[in-house]
């Protein structure tokens, strides 16, 4: 590391860590950072209407009797910060000479101010304390809100349809979401998730944004959260880690009474509708979820306890034969699975498993314990721990086109702790300081059943495979981390300001475990030698593979299994004023600084510097990340005295992590650790010939079931130079040990976007609230991927590294031969993935809204959202080679700016939740949620590699204007421009190399249903009957509710055949001379069955249980 980057890292270093120290040496609540706590603030005044000081105000809440109580200031204004969520609570304002005025029945919800005015009135000796019957206040028209933010109550999550029973449920509430997770067109991996106010998101980013994911789990009990909020810009400068939107939830707590409830949910395959006539086999899921809370110690001490346990079994049904009928078939006859059983264990002594239908399951036990503990009036300690325990069988693939064998399964399990401490303290009227540690650790883990054994395939023709042994990714994939987390607010509010000073640090470690084909992988297919044709089956028997793929570790990694072992700080600074500056205008101005470290240094590969410049070594650390932000509300009652008006908005930067995952490619993909191997036979010329046995040679070892990582080396490799007799080495492996590098440059910063946004409350009557808002995000800091260890060919020539043309007519660059080799600019990688920064891309959205909230009658929204969003790289895959291999481009290396994969153009939401209740013990509530978007979007792109980097499925089409812009080999214009024109997105492009994600996935409209109802019993005790349908659309017609998607977000328009080159000049195709203008360009050919998939509605798939209606009955009983 640079001397001087060294010197200012330890400097801020320094200076965090000892403010984390100042600030916990105070021993003292802010209200809001990351918010677990709400809070109130006012003025009192006289008859007069002046502002009265001094004037004791006193809140209590009831359920457990905790007092938080301040004094007016010389303004005549209060406030009173980190008060628990919810309610009721009595407000208390009292001074000498004075009538008392209490105020009932306040109820808070996460994160808001609310605002309260008092009126004292002098007092005679007739008079006694007056009470006002309060309401839960509203948290749309709060002095505090400025950005776009959407609260989600106790009632929402109790009465609103929640099949799953995960987070993602409700974060769909917010207008702005995208589905699956992604927020304000942002990738789900950039969002943020905080229960408790302690970070509880897949900060390694392999799974969908919550740890758990990968084994089908959700990071805590629904039952355990009291409610939560989504925000996309909240301007305090305590909100951090997410460029997308922070996702914060609180979990409930106990009271001065026992409560508790008992919930059982569940549904099988009668329970979810048929699609096309199919059903989904047989399906058992089960919930059982129980709570418990009360007081230990009267007034001070309670306890909250969540326990949940779920049990789902699913069928892998597919069958095998070919006369079967039904469409869950894999037609290829049993006694060819008999053939591979026998090959299998009489040639390499395996054992491959069995092929009839099977159940796997995917289970998970959830466990919350909480105390809260009011040590006095002014301090309050919070100890939570959250266990989450999850399987699920995994690694079978069975279709009608692949058919795995039944030893292939393992176990994924992950489990994971979430401890958190939280202090909270008020310091006299006028400070307050919440402290906060976070331990979490997770443990994940693909658990082998049977033995292990390489990845074998058996390419039988005509798209069908067979598989048998652990998949590639599976054979040695284990991550552990572990994060630790400090955080302190301190605030103190002097007259119209309440300033914040803060720190917020984490600490990650990493212990990753990756090898790719550790076991190695194997495929097989058919081929001939001489007039004799070589089966599938005889090619296993006889050791002779099509490809090859091994990782295997060199002698400098240390170890046979190297892992990436790292460990990574994020230091963060902030200081706040929140200034009340009129009694209309609110502003936030706040400035915030995370600096990130990784103290371990990669394995330094000198081949790689040298031949790229860059240093595997090399991280991103140090590079601070700077968050200045400006919030500002005006209220004001512009229509009339009882109807507010809200003017909010702001603009900011905010910072985010990338998942590490990204980071860790560097730690595992040095290239001086691990050696790969990935090669392609000619089966009949590599194996047969001159010398060659008759069943020819062997390359697959028949001992590879006795020791499956010892698979085949070249005779170089330093095994084979100690035992040149072994089986294991090949002299028809290159010499050339190759690998893929991972890389980082020099500047690369963590993500960081630039947002702002305007929005309008309008209060109208009958409770009703407007909304319009505005949002834009600029990128600063964006992640993309470039492959350096590509160089354009040599033209003139038709050797290696050469081709006749420097690229095509049209713009497109090569990177080799255009359908064949890839031009390296190095033969001892493979791949050489930079990570690097991009500043292009944005996303903005406009929405409208109309809400009514009540706790009982008819409440819900309605909005729509036009959203735009574009960026260079999606950053969907954990593996740096996908992220940058599967970005359709013009340039793979020199990506354009498109439509997000997330983007959804228009969505319109409605929610409606309806409380009747009759007679002394009965009430209905019917809820629900309608969704209708814009399809996902998709890009059109070539059948084949046309820019020689290798890959058939990230080029985008070039849309000719008319017939002489390409060569169509299949001759058939009339078809191929009627099918242009009946696209919008072809024929937009005509004449270009068509841009990313421009054309739609249908239409969807999904509604979801929940009906309970709810029977009081005696004490305060009852029960309550739920019923809720997912997609209750189908239930209503088969043909409704239907979710159509494409395959990786791409469709193929037409097959790439080759360019045309200056030696077909003056040749004749199709009636046509090629002339010079023709040389680059794209020779093409369009299929009959591209028309009729598109007329068939077949070019898209539809979800198969997305697209079913799906029930679940459930019983809860409360006491």
């Amino acid at each position: 590391m640079h001397p001087i980057m060294h010197t200012v890292m330890s400097r801020w270093a320094l200076l965090l860590l000892l403010s984390t120290t100042v600030y916990l040496g105070l021993s003292v609540d802010t209200a809001r950072a990351q918010a677990t706590t709400a809070s109130i603030q006012g003025t009192v005044v006289d008859e007069t209407d002046a502002p009265l000081p001094g004037v004791n105000v006193v809140a209590v809440h009831q359920p457990t009797g905790t007092r938080y109580g301040t004094a007016t200031n010389p303004s005549g204004r209060f406030n009173i910060q980190g008060m628990r969520v919810g309610g009721p609570y009595t407000i208390t304002a009292s001074f000498v000479g004075y009538q008392t005025l209490r105020r009932e029945g306040l109820r808070l919800q996460l994160d808001e101010t609310a605002e309260l005015q008092f009126s004292l009135t002098p007092r005679t000796a007739e008079m006694e304390e007056v009470e006002v019957v309060g309401q839960r206040s509203d948290a749309i028209i709060d002095k505090d809100r400025t950005g776009a933010a959407t609260n989600v109550s106790t009632e929402q999550i109790e009465e609103l349809p929640a099949i799953s029973r995960s987070l993602t449920d409700f974060t769909r509430l917010v207008p702005q979401a995208q589905g699956d997770g992604s927020i304000a067109g942002a990738n789900s991996r950039y969002n943020s998730i905080l229960v408790d106010g302690a970070t509880l998101d897949d900060v390694f980013g392999l799974g969908d944004a919550v740890p758990g994911s990968q084994a089908g789990a959700e990071p805590i009990s629904l039952d355990a959260i009291e409610e939560f909020n989504i925000n996309i810009a909240p301007y305090d400068v305590r909100s951090n880690g997410f460029t997308g939107g922070q996702i914060n939830a609180i979990t409930k707590s106990g009271s001065n009474q026992f409560e508790g409830s008992f919930r059982v949910k569940g549904g099988t395959e009668d329970f979810t509708g048929d699609l096309n006539g199919v059903g989904t086999g047989e399906f058992n899921q089960a919930f059982y979820v129980g709570t418990l809370g009360g007081p230990i110690i009267e007034d001070e001490l309670f306890f909250f306890v969540t326990a949940e346990l779920k049990r789902e079994s699913s069928p892998l049904d597919t069958r095998v034969g070919v006369d079967l009928p039904g469409t869950n078939v894999f037609r290829e006859p049993v006694s060819l699975f008999n053939q591979l059983r026998t090959v299998f264990d009489s040639t390499y002594g395996y054992t491959p498993g069995g092929i009839s239908p099977l159940t796997q399951r995917q289970d998970d036990e959830k466990l919350l314990v909480k105390l809260d503990w009011n040590l006095n009036n002014n301090h309050r300690l919070t100890l939570r721990n959250n266990y989450v325990n999850a399987r699920d069988d995994q690694g079978i693939s069975r279709s009608a086109g692949s058919f795995s064998f039944g030893n292939r399964q393992y176990v994924f399990r992950s489990r994971q702790n979430s401890f958190t401490a939280q202090l909270n303290s008020t310091i006299g009227d006028d400070m307050f300081n919440e402290a906060r540690f976070v331990y979490t650790r997770i443990r994940d883990e693909r658990d082998v059943q049977d033995a292990a054994f390489p990845e074998v395939t058996l390419d039988l023709g005509g798209g069908d495979e067979i598989g048998a042994g652990i998949g590639r990714f599976n054979q040695a994939n284990r991550l552990d981390q572990d994060l630790f987390e400090l955080t302190n607010d301190f605030t103190y509010i002097t007259g119209d300001h309440t300033l914040t000073v803060g720190t917020n640090n984490k600490f990650f470690q990493f212990s990753n475990l990756f090898i790719q084909d550790y076991y190695g992988s194997y495929t097989f297919e058919s081929f001939t030698v001489a007039d004799d044709t070589i089966s599938a089956v005889e090619a296993l028997r006889r050791g002779q593979p099509a490809e090859y793929q091994y990782s295997y570790a060199t002698q400098a990694a240390g170890s046979s299994r190297p892992e990436a072992d790292f460990s990574a700080f994020q230091f963060g600074g902030y200081v706040q004023d929140e200034w009340q500056a009129t009694d209309n205008l609110r502003l936030t101005l706040g400035l915030r600084v995370d600096v990130p470290v990784l103290p371990d240094e990669p394995t330094f590969n000198e081949t790689a510097y040298e031949a790229f410049g860059y240093s595997t070594a090399n991280v991103a650390s140090g590079n601070p990340l700077w968050s200045p932000r400006v919030g500002f509300n005006y209220d004001r009652n512009f229509l009339t005295d009882n109807l507010s008006t809200q003017i909010r908005g702001g603009v900011g930067i905010f910072s985010g992590d990338p998942p590490y995952v990204f980071i860790s490619n560097q730690y595992s993909n040095t290239g001086a650790d691990v050696n790969r191997i990935d090669v392609a036979f000619d089966q009949a010329g590599d194996f047969y010939g001159a010398n060659a046995p008759t069943d020819g040679r062997r390359f697959v070892p028949t001992n590879i079931g006795d020791n499956p990582a010892a698979q085949p080396l070249p005779t170089n490799a330093p095994f084979c130079q100690d035992n040149p007799g072994s089986e294991r080495c090949s002299a028809l492996l290159s010499p050339v040990q190759t690998t893929e590098i991972n890389l980082a440059s020099d500047d690369f910063k963590y993500p960081q976007t630039l947002r702002a946004n305007v929005a309008v409350d309008q209060e109208l009557p009958f409770g009703l609230v407007a909304t319009a808002e505005g949002i834009y995000s600029g990128t600063i800091n964006d992640v993309t991927f470039r492959n350096i260890n590509l160089q354009a060919p040599t033209p003139g020539g038709t050797g290696d590294g050469q081709y006749p043309i420097e690229g095509s007519k049209y713009g497109r660059p090569f990177y080799g031969t255009p359908g064949g080799d890839v031009n390296r600019v190095s033969e001892r990688f493979t791949n050489a993935i930079l990570l690097e920064n991009s500043n292009d891309g944005y996303q903005y959205s406009l929405t409208g809204e109309v809400q009514r909230t009540v706790r009982e009658g008819l409440g819900g929204s309605l909005s729509y959202t036009y959203t735009r969003a574009e960026n260079v790289n999606n950053g969907s895959s954990s593996r740096a080679i996908s992220n940058w291999q599967y970005n359709e481009n013009k340039d793979i290396n020199n990506p354009r700016v498109g439509t997000a994969d997330y983007e959804i153009r228009h969505r319109i939401l409605g929610t409606m939740n309806y409380t009747f209740t009759y007679g002394d013990r009965f009430g209905t509530t019917l809820g629900l949620i309608y969704e209708g978007r814009s399809g996902e979007p998709f890009s059109w792109i070539y059948d084949g590699n046309a820019n020689g980097d290798t890959q058939t499925l990230n080029d985008l089409v070039y849309v000719p204007e008319n017939e002489s812009d390409i060569v169509l080999e299949s001759d058939n214009w009339d078809l191929m421009n009627a099918f242009i024109e009946g696209d919008d997105a072809l024929s937009d492009a005509r004449g270009s190399v068509i841009d990313r994600n421009t054309a739609r996935a249908p239409w969807q409209n999904i509604l979801d249903v929940r009906l309970s109802q709810r029977i009081q019993t005696f004490d305060g005790q009852r029960i309550e009957f739920i019923a809720e349908v997912d997609n209750f659309l189908n239930l209503l017609n088969d043909d409704w509710g239907r979710i159509e998607n494409t395959s990786f977000n791409n469709i193929t328009a037409w097959a790439f055949e080759g360019y045309v080159t200056p030696e077909a000049v003056g040749t004749v195709e199709n009636g046509r001379i090629l002339t010079e203008d023709d040389v680059g360009k794209p020779r093409v050919s369009f299929e009959e069955e591209t028309v009729r998939e598109k007329l068939n509605g077949r070019q898209f798939f539809t979800s198969d249980i997305a697209s079913r209606w799906r029930a679940r009955l459930s019983i809860k009983y409360t006491f």
